[in-house]
């Protein structure tokens, strides 16, 4: 949630900050801008704006680690500035569409920091991360089994029936008869799922595009 940039000004901690700390602080809080935008916005590293950004929770007192962190002070700054408005009455339908509309501004907020962690994949010996989609990327399409073909369970009749006597391999398994499912239309289907495969095979990397693409 964006809070004024006057109210952030008022604030006693925020004449206590550098001047790039300021810019941080009202980039981020004021003006809801994610950590790539920030970096691209005041043409700094990475690694200066977490240091801004560390002394920044120092002067406000706010512990954690990572994103917590920015979801503790933003909330710390949205009690601040609503304590300083006047109160008004909410009806349960009213606090109840507030709710939803608060929990899909966090996520909007979140979701390039979410991108940005889990939409790319660092390879030894390449100086910058690898888009796991998109035109660069190095994501197959997967195709899953939502039954897995070692657990079935057939009588010999049906196995007979699926056996080609002219291309025998194994009994009943010369080739895959069940119907494919896309792997993150399974993902956003099932709450739990398990993966299995070989090494190698693109376990990690299903599991970073998919908490990427439901989330």
């Amino acid at each position: 949630m964006s809070i004024p940039e006057d109210f952030l000004k008022q604030l006693e901690q925020y004449t206590e900050l550098s001047h790039r700390q300021k810019e941080v602080f009202l980039e981020i809080f004021g003006r809801s801008k994610s950590r790539v935008q920030v970096t691209q916005e005041l043409n700094i590293s990475e690694s200066n704006l977490s240091t801004c950004l560390t002394e920044i929770y120092r002067k406000f007192s706010i512990t954690g680690h990572g994103p917590v962190k920015e979801s503790r002070l933003r909330e710390y700054l949205s009690k601040k500035y609503s304590q300083q408005k006047p109160s008004s009455h909410l009806t349960t339908d009213g606090i109840d569409d507030s709710i939803d509309a608060l929990v899909q501004e966090i996520r909007q907020q979140i979701k390039p920091y979410i991108k940005e962690k889990c939409g790319t994949m660092r390879v030894l010996d390449m100086p910058k991360p690898i888009e796991l989609t998109g035109k660069q990327g190095i994501y197959t399409n997967v195709n899953i089994l939502e039954a897995i073909t070692g657990r079935r369970r057939l009588k010999v009749a049906e196995l007979m029936q699926s056996c080609d006597h002219d291309n025998f391999e194994r009994l009943g398994l010369s080739g895959v008869k069940q119907k494919r499912v896309s792997g993150l239309e399974v993902v956003q289907r099932y709450s739990k799922l398990m993966v299995l495969g070989k090494p190698g095979a693109g376990k990690t990397t299903f599991f970073k595009i998919s908490s990427n693409a439901v989330y």
